[in-house]
This record gives C-alpha cells, sequence and structure tokens, in this order.
C-alpha cells in the first residue's frame, strides 16, 4: 500500500502557497480549507495553545483567516490569554516543513481535511492537524492500541508479540507509542505478520526517539506509518509524551493493557482510554508481581480480562462491525445480491448451526486460528450472514 502523494490533494485556496529556493520559486500544493504554509505556520505560531488554535479555528475554519485576523479580532474569540504577543515563527523552520512535505511519503492532515480521524475531533484537544510519514491511508484502518511496560516480562514479551501478530492477521492496525518494551513489541508482532502498524511520536518526524528504535522506525516508514502533532525539530520531553497518548487512544477502538505497574505511564494512556469511551483491556498477571499492580487495578475498576486475540475481537465486535458497516459504500459491490452470496459460499458458515455456536467450538470444526476466524465472523456479521447470540456465540442466518 503506497502513501498519498500530496499532490492527491485539492488546489488552492485564496492564500498565496510559494516557497522561494536557490532555484526560484516552488509552487506548493494547498488543501481545500487553507495551504500548507499556513497550516504550518499556526502549528509554529507561539501566540496560541493547541486549545486556543483550536477555538479560532472553529470560528474562522481555516489557517489562513486565522493569520490574517486582526489581533483584537482573535484575543475576542479564545479563552484566557494569548501565550506570547509575537507568532516568532522562524522561517528556515517553515521553510524545512514545506521542503519535508514535498515528499510522495510525507503529508501534513489538517482538522478539516476529510482523512482527518473522526474519533480525534471527539477529543477534548484534539490535534489541530497531523504530520504523516509512511502509508497514509492507515490513519483510518481499524485499529488496537496495544501499550505497556518499558522493561517487561518474558511474559509480557510473548504476550504482547502474540496479540499483535494474531489480530494483524485479523486485518487490525497495531497502534502504539514506538517505546522501548512493549510498545516497539506490539509493532514488531504485527510487521512480522505482514500487517500493519502506527507509531504516534511525542516528537517531530525528523527525530528517531529513542535512537535504538531506528531499524523499527525505518520497518513502519515502509509498511506502516508514523504520526506526530509536532512539527519537525521538536524534541521529546515529559509533557509530549502524556500529549501524544492521548492519540494512540484516541485513534484505536480499544487499548490493551500489558503489564503496568502501580505507577506506570502506561496508565495515563489507559485513563484517557477510558474518558474518551474507549474499551480498555487488560493481560492479567501474577497477584505477586509489581509489574502488574496497576493492571489488575485496572480489571477491578472494570477493564476487560483479555489474553488471545479472540477475547479482544469479541470485546471489539460492536465496534468493529459498525467501522466497517460505514465502510459498505466503497468496498462492497453495488449489486446486494452478490454480496449476500458471497457471504453464502464462507466455508466458515459450514460450522455454525441456526442455533448459538461457541467460537471455541467454530474453531475447533473448521481447524482454523483463533484470528482467523475472529476475521471471517466479522465479515459474515457485516453483511448479515451471522448474528451474536446472547451467549456470545454466533448464529447462521444464511
Amino acid at each position: 500500500m503506497q502513501a498519498k502523494n500530496n499532490s492527491s490533494k485539492a488546489k488552492s485556496s485564496s492564500a498565496s502557497c510559494s516557497l522561494i529556493n536557490g532555484s526560484g520559486q516552488l509552487p506548493l500544493i494547498s488543501n481545500e480549507l487553507g495551504c500548507l504554509e499556513a497550516w504550518c505556520r499556526l502549528i509554529r505560531d507561539r501566540r496560541w495553545s493547541r486549545q486556543q488554535k483550536k477555538q479560532l479555528l472553529d470560528h474562522y475554519r481555516s489557517p489562513g483567516g486565522i493569520l490574517d485576523a486582526p489581533t483584537t479580532e482573535t484575543r475576542a474569540l479564545i479563552s484566557g490569554k494569548p501565550r506570547s504577543a509575537l507568532a516568532s515563527v522562524d522561517e528556515a523552520d517553515l521553510k524545512a516543513d514545506l521542503e519535508w512535505l514535498s515528499a510522495d511519503e510525507h503529508e501534513l492532515v489538517g482538522m478539516f481535511d476529510p482523512d482527518y480521524p473522526e474519533s480525534l475531533l471527539h477529543l477534548p484537544d484534539p490535534p489541530i492537524a497531523l504530520f504523516l510519514k509512511g502509508c497514509a491511508e492507515l490513519l483510518n484502518e481499524p485499529q488496537v492500541s496495544i501499550v505497556g511496560s518499558r522493561s517487561p516480562t518474558p511474559v509480557g514479551k510473548k504476550v504482547a508479540e502474540s496479540l499483535a501478530r494474531d489480530l494483524a492477521l485479523a486485518g487490525i492496525t497495531i497502534t502504539s507509542g514506538m517505546a522501548l518494551g512493549i510498545d516497539g513489541i506490539a509493532h514488531t508482532g504485527a510487521l512480522n505478520a505482514q500487517g500493519s502498524s502506527i507509531a504516534v511520536l511525542g516528537n517531530g518526524l525528523d527525530i528517531i526517539y529513542p535512537a535504538r528504535n531506528r531499524p523499527l522506525f525505518e520497518r513502519l516508514v515502509k509498511h506502516g506509518l508514523l504520526v506526530s502533532e509536532y512539527p519537525l525539530g521538536s524534541k521529546p520531553d515529559r509533557y509530549t509524551f502524556p500529549q501524544r497518548n492521548r492519540i494512540v487512544s484516541g485513534l484505536a477502538h480499544g487499548v490493551i493493557i500489558v503489564e503496568a505497574a502501580e505507577r506506570s505511564g502506561t496508565l495515563i494512556t489507559a485513563r484517557l482510554g477510558l474518558e474518551q469511551n474507549k474499551e480498555v483491556m487488560v493481560v492479567p498477571g501474577s497477584a505477586l508481581s509489581a509489574q502488574y499492580r496497576g493492571s489488575h487495578r485496572l480489571i477491578n475498576q472494570g477493564a476487560s480480562l483479555v489474553s488471545e486475540a479472540e477475547d479482544v475481537l469479541l470485546c471489539l465486535s460492536q465496534e468493529l462491525s459498525a467501522y466497517r458497516l460505514k465502510k459498505v459504500p466503497s468496498r462492497l459491490v453495488d449489486d446486494e445480491s452478490e454480496v449476500l452470496n458471497k457471504g453464502a459460499q464462507n466455508p466458515l458458515l459450514a460450522f455454525i448451526s441456526s442455533e448459538s455456536t461457541s467460537v471455541d467450538d467454530i474453531i475447533s470444526s473448521s481447524q482454523l486460528t483463533s484470528a482467523e476466524v475472529s476475521s471471517m465472523l466479522l465479515e459474515l456479521e457485516l453483511i448479515g450472514a451471522v448474528a451474536i447470540a446472547s451467549d456470545g456465540g454466533y448464529v447462521n442466518l444464511s
């Protein structure tokens, strides 16, 4: 899957979009509601906080409109005082942003762009734009976040790798923060299964952090996607990681916690997921291990207990079905009878009766893996060939 070329974006707005370099003028591509230059300039503008920029965008509906507005007008529209009296945008930094965005695999998606993830728009403080490097189409694919300890046990490593692999085989994109430990293992498990993965970074996409994850960074560029709300040159710090975590959970249908200690930073992602009404799932461990105290507290508070991909897919069956229904017009043919015939030909139906059949029985009878069965059940549910019974089993409706 190839990342979209910036030239596919809608052409120019009323704002001037040109960048001077040593060879003359290079025309820049504009998106529908403001050119790239205006977006990059707004992102770097130091007068307003992210929340204040969101308030201004809600009013002006374009970055260019904000930048052209009188100061007295913008001050009346924001909550609180401006952070600075001056924009203080370094023109060299702006030029670097625009040159970086000229590469085919690089993209900037503003919050009014149709490709901007709808789930992020519901956050209290959504990123006003996202820098992308890699396969941009993955941004709106069904996702599950896997996060956890930076110093996992051998068991934690094995479980995280297995979950990521099997979910990737079921067509789920694995999203995490590319940190050492569980994050990196989850990304790697998905990529090793020829699946897809998204890393959300707490720094500019020209910086590889942690440096030890350079090979993973390069794999994600080729076979996954790197995402950041921070412009080039932005270094990670103690504040950017919690901010990054709201995007990790916000993009996903659910969040899986693997080995969270009592004061683990992973609990921040879990809390954010709960605030975002996401399904929070926890891999249990030894009651005697300090490595799992935070995890077990989440279970006591109502988080779902999972240990394999099948558990995750069952927890998220309604969310994933609703997502896939939204994609029906672009994914399925117009002829409804052809869709139904396709479902009737699915070999998995032979192992599902008109009475409730458990997933374990379907797996045992079909001799397929749990990930394969879960993926096929989702497709069959989408076209109405099966339905979930009250006991969690499946009923054949064909």
